[in-house]
């Protein structure tokens, strides 16, 4: 992410809730203001139906994410 950032392009991470006060600790830590959307927790043991409905929860937060910079 942070090779992404510095060279302009548009992203977004996708991380599981579980994983927030990390991910915001480490971008305090590094000045990094990177786009993270946050998923429910846990992913692994999910069928891909129930990845697939995930995504489809968090895509227009993630697209959202992608263009708004």
């Amino acid at each position: 992410m942070l090779d992404i950032d510095r060279k302009g392009l548009p992203g977004v991470a996708i991380f599981t809730e579980e994983f927030r006060s990390g991910v915001e600790a480490w971008r305090d830590v590094h000045g990094f203001d990177a786009n993270a959307v946050y998923i429910d927790h846990p992913v692994q043991p999910l069928t891909v139906a129930e990845l697939h409905d995930r995504a489809e929860r968090v895509f227009d937060e993630v697209i959202a994410a992608i263009t708004a910079k």
